[in-house]
């Protein structure tokens, strides 16, 4: 679902994936729940909350699958985030979303008639291309902002 860039292992693909989601999501907070450790990792439960001012471009094998045009709407689902650490610093994540729920919020599931011709609009004027563009190429170069560092 995510740009390429947000699957490196480490903060380099955490770093892409918050990338994305800024791109559509303004006002992104990322609220703690809860918290748990184990050894060489840490499970953080959080409230995603922020509001869609930008597209929300959707990914399969790298490349595009759908954008989401700006719906202007409120966004408030949990999430489960599992952290890998090695000597303090992060060295993987994998994270478990309520997609469903956050695909409702913004009024494109279940399809309605209206959100099904805005996105094929968006899609044949070319903004869902463009807009994928954008959002890997910020993925990436917040990937790569990681890359040659000593301590990772």
């Amino acid at each position: 679902m995510a740009p390429s860039a947000a699957s490196n292992p480490g903060p380099g693909g955490l770093l892409a994936s918050s990338a994305w989601m800024r791109h559509a999501f303004s006002d992104l907070h990322f609220t703690i729940i809860d918290s748990a450790e184990n050894h060489d990792f840490v499970w953080l439960r959080l409230r995603m909350t922020g509001v869609q001012t930008g597209a929300f471009v959707q990914y399969t094998g790298g490349e595009l699958a759908q954008a989401i045009p700006p719906t202007g709407r409120t966004i408030d689902v949990e999430q489960i985030h599992v952290l890998e650490m090695r000597d303090g610093l992060v060295i993987g994540h994998e994270a478990v979303r309520d997609d469903v729920t956050m695909l409702g919020q913004l009024g494109v599931f279940p399809p309605s008639p209206a959100a099904g011709l805005r996105m094929l609009g968006w899609s044949l004027v070319g903004f869902a291309r463009r807009e994928a563009r954008a959002v890997s190429a910020e993925a990436d170069r917040a990937a790569s902002m990681i890359v040659g560092r000593a301590d990772v």
